[in-house]
Formats: structure tokens, sequence, C-alpha cells
């Protein structure tokens, strides 16, 4: 199959600030022969007038849709009128929403992606048939390291969504989990959390390589209460998840004492929980392997490009 891949900037390389916005394109790229545009289009005929190949499908990929400028979601001449699937994976839905649901709509878009499960509402909207293909995670780096000792009994790293970022039950909710901890001094705690970027840990090894060295690994839902890669990360390197109570949001894959543990917005069960799964090696290491299997079995990033894959031809043979 012969995809047009357009997308925005760097964002496709894995040295990108979020490497995930890449994730499904650079598997895309072992299992279909592909054609990569980095940069607004006006036009499309003008980008396939170029093409040696004649191009089964265009993807208009997670870092076209992550610009904040209004220019990028507006009529691309000659894209409604083309007989091949034109496939948007919609992000960032918290910024011009309507514009970005506009484009895809002016611009008889066959299928909408997207991570979360506000799919459903994007396909009553548009009335364009939409899936989901969460922000998920490779075992390229993210595996368990058993000659790694588990050195902290929690560990987090990520922004803290400080400044009213986010507003309702999940409000400050990872300061206020940094407070506990640290009112609990018994806890061996790895905490790198901050609104700058430039403590972030600089190499993907040395993150997935502290993933390990924790028992449980701290991960919450993000501004629009939505599910990131880093739950998936967590599964895929054998440390437990605990995150804040689940709620459809995080569809079948992370239910609480099978494959996580969850605990309450307002933090009444959260030392509780915490106390019991540091010190109960058996049930924490149950729910580690339950999610390994099921993430590595189902939802790494291969197997999101596969099923993106199977959707084209689905689309192509009029299935859809």
């Amino acid at each position: 199959m012969n995809i047009l891949y357009i997308d925005g900037g760097n964002a496709l390389h894995e040295n990108h600030m979020y490497p995930y916005y890449g994730g499904v394109y650079r598997e895309l790229l072992k299992l279909a022969s592909i054609t990569t545009h980095q940069g607004f289009i006006n036009n499309i005929n003008t980008i396939l007038a170029c093409q040696t190949n004649n191009i089964d499908c265009i993807i208009y990929g997670v870092g076209y849709f992550a610009h904040g400028d209004a220019k990028w979601f507006g009529k691309v001449e000659g894209l409604a009128e083309i007989n091949i699937p034109i496939i948007c994976m919609l992000h960032k839905p918290q910024s011009m929403l309507e514009k970005k649901i506009e484009f895809c709509k002016i611009n008889n878009v066959n299928l909408i992606v997207d991570s979360q499960c506000t799919y459903k509402e994007f396909e009553l909207i548009t009335g364009i048939p939409a899936i989901r293909i969460p922000f998920t995670a490779t075992p390229k780096y993210f595996i368990p390291r058993p000659h790694i000792s588990k050195n902290y009994d929690i560990g987090f790293s990520g922004a803290l969504h400080g400044s009213g970022k986010i507003q309702g039950p999940t409000a400050d909710l990872r300061t206020r989990i940094k407070t506990l901890l640290d009112a609990q001094p018994r806890y061996n705690v790895f905490w790198n959390g901050s609104d700058s970027v430039n403590t972030r840990i600089p190499l993907v090894e040395q993150y997935a390589s502290k993933i390990n060295e924790c028992k449980i690994w701290l991960s919450t839902t993000g501004p629009m209460l939505d599910v990131g890669p880093r739950y998936y990360e967590v599964a895929l390197s054998k440390t437990m998840l605990f995150c804040n109570e689940m709620l459809e949001a995080n569809g079948d894959v992370f239910k609480d004492g099978i494959t996580c543990v969850t605990f309450k917005n307002n933090l009444s069960d959260f030392e509780e929980k915490l106390e019991y799964y540091v010190k109960n090696n058996e049930k924490r290491n149950e729910i580690s392997e339950n999610a390994y299997n099921l993430v590595s079995g189902n939802y790494t990033w291969k197997h999101m490009a596969e099923s993106l894959l199977n959707k084209i031809g689905e689309i192509q043979n009029g299935e859809t």
C-alpha cells in the first residue's frame, strides 16, 4: 500500500519532545510504502503530481493536528474530490476543536482516528466513521529489565499541570499527591515532576530504566482526562501502574485490581492502597504480569499500525 503521510514540523522524529506523535508512523514505515510530507498544504494536487507511484491513501498525522494556527484547518484544494481514503488522526481537542472538525467535514475525510474515547462523539458530530487508536508504547525501549533492582517504592516523571491547567476533580492532582508523599517519609520515592521541560529525563532509555527501578509507577489523566502513552510504557516495563480512578476514557485495557490499581481523585484511599501494594509483592507482580501480557500482545505501536491498515483496507473494499 502506498500512503501519503502528512504531518507537521519534526514531529515524526523519535527525539521530538513527544515521541508518541510518530508512534504509528514509524511502524507504518515497516508495513507499507510511505511518502512523507511535513508542513502545511493548501492544494493536494501539487503534492500528488510529484509522486512516481499512485497513492492509495492519505493520512493526516497527529503532528498536523497539534498545530495552533487556524490556517492548517481550512479547505485543501482538491482533497474532497479525490477517490482514495483520507484519514485524520485528530489531536489536541482542547484547541480549535470546531476548526479541526470542520476540516474533516469540508475535505470529505473518510475516517477519524482518536486516541481517546471521544472518538464516539466525533463520529456523532461529523457523521464520519471514527475509531480509537490509543497512544501506546514500543517494546524497543519499554521492556522488563530483571537485572535492574527495584530501588524505589513509587516513581513519577512528568508535568505537574499546575496554574489551573486542569479543572474539576483532578485539579492539581499531581501536586496533591506529591504533598501526600512528602508527609510519608517511610516510602522511597523517585519524583521528577515539574512544568518545566528542562527537568525532563533527556533520553528515552534512561526514562524507561527509571520505570524499571520502581515497584509502582504513578500516572494520572491529562488536561482532557485523557490517557497518555505512559500507561502503556509502564505496562510494558512490568512495573505496577497506579493511577486515578478509571473512567470510560481508559477503555477495556486498564482495570482496577487486574491490570492496574486505581485511587480516588480526592486521594481518600491513596495511602491505604499504596501501603498494601508496596508490601504485597505477589499481588503487585500479578497485576504487572497481567498488564504486560495484555499490552505486549495487543496494544503496542505495531498493533496499532496493523489495526489502522486493516481499517484502510475495509474502506477501500467498501466495508465501512
